[in-house]
């Protein structure tokens, strides 16, 4: 059975036709993708990401004098986008289902895990590769491998995380009336 696997692993046009009809089939499902546009609670959640992803371009203007697109395909910087993805979904599912249903708390407690792992695990991770590409500049100075760098922006200062989290709360509450009942 492993070997009959292996095989079809390293038949590549296989491969491509699974993948395709893995996509084509999420395409064909009841609705398909039109079905999630008509989602608020994932609509809420990808405006908050988007906003939060263009609003970078402005912070990194401001923060450095020129304009530049990239922040729009990188991680890190303010506000954090995943965080306010996270949050716009908790907050549209709080505001659609209420506080006290059993999805309230699952939502939640994915929010402050991203959250905690934005600000904590990936921010230390970044300083570790400040410091891994100092030594590597130092040690290797003039090799090869001294050109590699780290990449060193990956996770968020504790402000961009919450300024990502307020965006988060705020555009399913005035930009999505219908689950708001701020609209009401």
């Amino acid at each position: 059975m492993l070997l009959q696997l292996a095989g079809w692993w390293k038949d590549t046009s296989r491969r491509r036709e699974a993948g395709a009809k893995l996509f084509l089939g999420a395409a064909a499902v009841p609705g398909g993708f039109a079905e999630l546009g008509r989602n608020l609670v994932f609509m809420a959640g990808f405006y908050a990401w988007a906003i939060a992803q263009v609003m970078k371009v402005f912070t990194t203007f401001y923060k450095e004098g020129k304009w530049t697109l990239k922040p729009l395909m990188e991680s890190g910087g303010m506000p954090s986008s995943h965080s306010s993805l996270v949050m716009g979904v908790t907050t549209a599912v709080a505001l659609k289902h209420g506080l006290g249903s059993t999805l309230f708390p699952i939502c939640l407690a994915f929010s402050l895990i991203v959250m905690y792992d934005a600000a904590g695990v990936r921010r230390h991770a970044g300083k570790q590769a400040e410091v891994l590409n100092m030594i590597v500049a130092e040690l290797f100075h003039g090799h090869p491998v001294s050109e590699t760098q780290l990449k060193e922006l990956i996770g968020h200062t504790p402000s961009q995380v919450l300024a990502g989290a307020l965006l988060g709360v705020l555009i399913p509450m005035f930009c999505m009336p219908s689950l708001s009942l701020i609209g009401r």
